[in-house]
């Protein structure tokens, strides 16, 4: 756990490759003990690639321990699942990050923001005006018998 914490993908994986055939003998796990490796290994992927605009799929593979064609094809697969919003330049193995239209985001971003002000301030309004008036429903006191 410390080494994928670490960034230590290769350690973290051959140790979880070590416990493989321990935890599939286990009752609970065994039958999604192949699939939870690969949804950690595949975590670790996105995980490397997140604070980087493009990254060289050899230095990706050297940090798996694979080879780049397998690397390529998994970083393929992750992106197929959208699960990463990259693309791959095949030619030079390097894999860049996708943008988004950002001026388009920071516009419906700065619309949603005024739109909730906006909607906000009425109600603030609304019942400013409503105590002002002493307009309300007020509780009727019950009598005890």
């Amino acid at each position: 756990a410390m080494d994928f914490c670490n960034f230590k993908y290769a350690a973290c994986l051959s140790a979880l490759e070590r416990l493989k055939e321990a935890l599939s003998l286990d009752v609970h796990l065994h039958e999604q003990v192949a699939d939870l490796c690969a949804q950690i290994r595949s975590r670790g992927m996105v995980q490397y690639f997140a604070p980087f605009l493009s990254v060289s799929l050899r230095s990706m593979a050297e940090a798996f321990n694979t080879d780049v064609d397998g690397i390529q094809s998994e970083v393929a697969q992750l992106i197929g699942k959208r699960q990463l919003d990259a693309k791959i330049d095949s030619q030079k193995k390097i894999l860049h990050v996708r943008h988004a239209n950002q001026r388009r985001s920071t516009y419906q971003n700065a619309l949603r923001v005024s739109q909730e002000f906006v909607d906000t301030t009425q109600a603030l309004i609304l019942r400013m005006n409503l105590l002002k008036h002493d307009f309300g429903v007020h509780g009727i006191a019950r009598t005890k018998k």
